[in-house]
């Protein structure tokens, strides 16, 4: 189990980078008449997934076995 939080410890790590690195690619830009165009999902979704990773890392580390034969 805990190689496993580890493991989605790291994949929600790198969807919350995805995300950061999408939204500066994709950029913000202001059309003509005004209207501010940007990814703005792109944010909440990469806190909440680095949030997630940072948490199943913790438990992964912090994860311990009950002792066999006792």
């Amino acid at each position: 189990m805990k190689c496993t939080l580890i493991r989605l410890s790291l994949l929600l790590l790198a969807g919350s980078t995805a995300c950061w690195v999408a939204y500066h690619l994709i950029g913000v830009h202001v059309d003509a008449d005004g209207t501010l165009r940007e990814t703005f999902a792109l944010i909440p979704i990469g806190y909440l997934l680095g949030a997630g990773g940072v948490g199943a890392g913790i438990a992964g580390l912090l994860w311990r076995t009950p002792a066999s034969g006792r």
